[in-house]
C-alpha cells in the first residue's frame, strides 16, 4: 500500500487513524480465535451482485476447508455484524449458526469429514470505515465500485477468516449493469449476459490472503500489453481506466515492463505469471493497494507526467514482497512495506544508476522516526516505509551486495506462496551470508534506538595519523554498523577506507604518510546517521 501522505505529512495523521485496526463492535479487528487457527481454508468461490443505486450486494460465498482437528464442532468466520445471513447450507443440509458482532460460528458437528464444503448467503450494505472497504463511490457522475481491505477489513463485504497466514485459492462471479466492467484477481474465466446484466468471472491460479482480494467495477475502457517473463512465459499486462484518462494512463503506465525486468533480475521471476499483473483506476484519492495480481492507482495519480513511478514501482514490488511472501501477521508489517518502499529505490538504481539510488534514499531520511519496526503502534507510518527501507539499505552494507540480494531471492523461493516472519527473514540472511544479525536486528527492527547520530575528527601529527568517530546520541549510542570514510589529501588524491564501528567511541589509524585534508564519513549515503565534524554545530 502507498498513500500520498508519504510525501505530504499534512496527511499522514488523518490516515494512518484510518488505516490501522480498530475495534468495530466490541471485538478487536483481526482477532483470530483458537477455532479459526483449527482450519485451514482451501478455497473461496464468491458469487457477488452489486447494487449501485441502493449501495447494497446479494452474496453467495462457498468455502471449502480442511478440518486441522478432526473432532472441530465449529468453524468461525470473520463477517461484519451488520450483514444479513439468509442461509448456510452444506451437503448434509442448513447449518445453524450465530453471528455476532464480528464473527460468525458455524455448527459443522453433523460433518464428519475433515473437508468440509458450505455456502452462505447474504446481503446487506457494507459497512465502511474511512476509504476502507466496499466502496460505493462516483466520478464524474460515474459510479466506481472497489474496495480496500488491508488490513481487516475485508469481512465487511464477504464472510472469510481474515487472519493473512490462512492462503487459499479463489474464484470471484462480479454481477454488475451491463455497461460495467468487472475486474478482480487472476485470469478471466469468462463473461455471462443475462437481464441487462454482466457477469465476470476471475479465477486465480495462486492462494491468496483476504485483504488482497479485489473488486472493481465501472465504466472502464482497458488496453492491454505483453510481458516476456525471465523464464521465457508470456504475462498478460492489463490495464482499466476511465476514458478521459487514457492517453495519461498509457504513458505513465509505460515504465511497469522496466520494473518487472528489474525486479525478475532483483528478486526472481514474477510470482503470479500464470495470471496477470494488471492495474485499475479507483477513487482513492491518497495512494494505492497492491490487490493481488491487479493494483488500485488512486485517479489523482494519473496525469501522463510519470507523476506516479514510484507509486507502481512500490505496488508491483509489494507482488514479490507481501503477496507471494506474506506476513505471518501484522507484526511483520515491515516485511510488506519496508521492502516495497526500498525496491521504489532499487527499480531507480537499476534503470538510472547509483546515484539516483542515493537521491532515492536521501527522500526518505529523517531524523525523527518513532517506534520501532517490528510490531509498530500505526502500520502504515512514516516509521514502517521510509525507515523501513533504510534499514535493508543498511542491512545491504552489513553484508555486502552479493550476499543481500542472494538473501532476498532465497528468501523469496523459500517463503512463495505462504507467509514469513521477521526472524524467518532473519533466519536466510544469516544462512547466506555467515554472519550473525542479533545486534543489528536488535538495534534496528525490535527497538526503537532512533538514528545513528556521530562526532569525527581527524589527527594529523606527522607521527600518527588517525581518525575518531565517537556515537554521540542521547538515546542510543551503541550501534554496530560498517562505516565508509573518505580521506581527502592535501596532494589532490583520496581514498575510501571501510571502518568498523563497534563502540561509543572509536579511534582508527590511518597508515598514511600524506597530510590528510578532510574526511567526508559515509559518502555515499549507506547509513541513516548524522555526522558533525568537532566543535561545529549538528
Amino acid at each position: 500500500m502507498f498513500f500520498i501522505s508519504h510525501f505530504l505529512q499534512l496527511c499522514f495523521l488523518f490516515i494512518t487513524l484510518i488505516l490501522n485496526p480498530i475495534s468495530m463492535d466490541g471485538i478487536s479487528a483481526g482477532y483470530v480465535s483458537k477455532s479459526q487457527k483449527n482450519i485451514d481454508i482451501l478455497h473461496y468461490h464468491l458469487r457477488i451482485d452489486l447494487d449501485s443505486e441502493q449501495k447494497n450486494i446479494n452474496g453467495e460465498m462457498k468455502i471449502t476447508a480442511f478440518k486441522l482437528n478432526h473432532e472441530q464442532k465449529e468453524l468461525e468466520l470473520h463477517f461484519y455484524g451488520n450483514m444479513k445471513i439468509q442461509r448456510i447450507d452444506s451437503e448434509t443440509g442448513q447449518l445453524n449458526f450465530q453471528h455476532y458482532k464480528n464473527l460468525l460460528s458455524i455448527d459443522i458437528s453433523d460433518i464428519k469429514k475433515d473437508t468440509i464444503e458450505l455456502t452462505i448467503t447474504y446481503t446487506g450494505s457494507p459497512k465502511r470505515s474511512g476509504f476502507n472497504g466496499l466502496v460505493f463511490g462516483e466520478i464524474n457522475r460515474v459510479p466506481l465500485i472497489y474496495n480496500i481491505s488491508e488490513p481487516n477489513y475485508a469481512p465487511s463485504w464477504f464472510p472469510c477468516d481474515d487472519d493473512p497466514e490462512d492462503k487459499a485459492l479463489i474464484d470471484i462471479e462480479i454481477t454488475n449493469d451491463s455497461s460495467f466492467v468487472s475486474v478482480s484477481n487472476g485470469r478471466l474465466a469468462g463473461i455471462y449476459n443475462a437481464d441487462n446484466k454482466r457477469t465476470y468471472h476471475w479465477k486465480s491460479n495462486y492462494p491468496i490472503s483476504t485483504y488482497l482480494i479485489a473488486i472493481y467495477s465501472s465504466k472502464y475502457i482497458s488496453f492491454t500489453e505483453t510481458y516476456k517473463s525471465i523464464s521465457g512465459k508470456e504475462l498478460p499486462l492489463e490495464f482499466y481506466v476511465l476514458p478521459n484518462h487514457l492517453n495519461e494512463a498509457k504513458k505513465d503506465f509505460a515504465e511497469h515492463k522496466d520494473m518487472l525486468k528489474a525486479f525478475e533480475n532483483l528478486f526472481g521471476e514474477y510470482p503470479f505469471v500464470e495470471d496477470k499483473y494488471g492495474v485499475a483506476e479507483f477513487l482513492w484519492n491518497f495512494g494505492a493497494m497492491e490487490n493481488q495480481t491487479i493494483t488500485g492507482i488512486g485517479y489523482n495519480f494519473i496525469s501522463g507526467r510519470n507523476f506516479a513511478r514510484d507509486i507502481l514501482a512500490h505496488e508491483l514490488a509489494h507482488h514479490w514482497w507481501g503477496n507471494a511472501v506474506g506476513p505471518k501477521s501484522w507484526k511483520d508489517i515491515w516485511l510488506n512495506e519496508g521492502f516495497a518502499s526500498y525496491s521504489e529505490a532499487l527499480f531507480l538504481e537499476y534503470k538510472f544508476g547509483k546515484t539516483s539510488l542515493q537521491a532515492a534514499m536521501r527522500s526518505k531520511f529523517s531524523e525523527n522516526f518513532r517506534g520501532a519496526l517490528y510490531s509498530p503502534a500505526n502500520l502504515f507510518s512514516e516509521t514502517v516505509y521510509d525507515k523501513g527501507a533504510w534499514v535493508l539499505h543498511m542491512l545491504r552494507n552489513e553484508i555486502g551486495d552479493t550476499n543481500f540480494f542472494s538473501s532476498l531471492r532465497r528468501y523469496y523461493e523459500r517463503f512463495r506462496y505462504s507467509n514469513a516472519s521477521v526472524e524467518d527473514f532473519k533466519s536466510v540472511c544469516e544462512s547466506v551470508s555467515k554472519v550473525s544479525l542479533d545486534n543489528f536486528f536488535d538495534d534496528w527492527i525490535y527497538s526503537d534506538n532512533g538514528i545513528i547520530e556521530c562526532e569525527y575528527s581527524f589527527n594529523n601529527d606527522a607521527e600518527l595519523k588517525s581518525v575518531t568517530i565517537n556515537q554521540i546520541s542521547e538515546k542510543f549510542n551503541d550501534f554496530h554498523f560498517n562505516l565508509d570514510i573518505k580521506i581527502n589529501y592535501f596532494d589532490g588524491t583520496s581514498e575510501i577506507k571501510t571502518l568498523r564501528i563497534e563502540k561509543v567511541k572509536n579511534i582508527f589509524e590511518l597508515n598514511t604518510s600524506k597530510k590528510v585534508k578532510e574526511i567526508i564519513p559515509d559518502p555515499d549515503g549507506k547509513l541513516l546517521a548524522i555526522f558533525v565534524k568537532e566543535g561545529e554545530q549538528q
